[in-house]
């Protein structure tokens, strides 16, 4: 009992810190956040952010990708429960994925301006080996091994489905230019099903 106790109030600390942190580096910018206004905010001590992160960017890269898993799970339920109601194919369910995604961050601009402005390679390549993406990144693979390509060529196209949709995320709907996400999103789609295609 007691143990269960220490590990909530351990859970509690850690929700406060990642609430606080993100709040303030969206509102701030990360640059202009510092460590001592994260735990002030909290209700922490300053050794307490250190048993849970090595810096300021390890933080935020916790951040994203705990909500950006949190986002990813959605996705693939939303995903599962279409499919469900009607036939998709591959290229289907990939945009009815990436659909998921866009409608999201066009209520939640700060998430994907934090995501777009942090995203590092090597981020990247912990988003993608999480348990909640693991799954979806072997999908994705095997359709192009199944449809005559290979496993290279897979991760090469879901890298660049990525990066591309982060940036026409980001540019049409945090900046609001050069297009409108509505009016650029089917040839975004259009895209998107030629990288599918091997």
């Amino acid at each position: 009992m007691k143990k269960t106790k220490v590990n909530e109030n351990k859970r509690i600390k850690m929700v406060k810190l990642y609430d606080s942190a993100y709040e303030l580096f969206t509102s701030n910018g990360v640059h202009k956040t510092v460590i001592d206004d994260i735990v002030k905010k909290a209700g922490v001590a300053k050794g307490t952010f250190y048993l849970y992160c090595k810096n300021k960017y390890d933080l935020v890269d916790k951040i994203i990708l705990h909500k950006s898993s949190s986002l990813f799970d959605s996705a693939m339920k939303a995903v599962a429960e279409k499919q469900k109601t009607g036939k998709m194919d591959f290229t289907e369910s990939v945009i009815f994925f990436v659909d998921y995604f866009l409608n999201y961050f066009k209520n939640d601009k700060d998430l994907l301006s934090l995501i777009y402005k942090n995203l590092s390679f090597e981020l990247y390549e912990k988003a993608l080996n999480c348990e909640e993406m693991e799954g979806a990144k072997r999908v994705f693979i095997q359709h192009f091994i199944t449809s005559g390509g290979n496993s290279e060529v897979a991760k090469q196209r879901l890298f660049i489905v990525v990066s591309m949709v982060g940036a026409v995320c980001y540019n049409s709907i945090v900046l609001e230019m050069p297009y409108p996400i509505d009016s650029i999103k089917h040839e975004l789609y259009l895209s998107i099903s030629e990288l599918l295609t091997c």
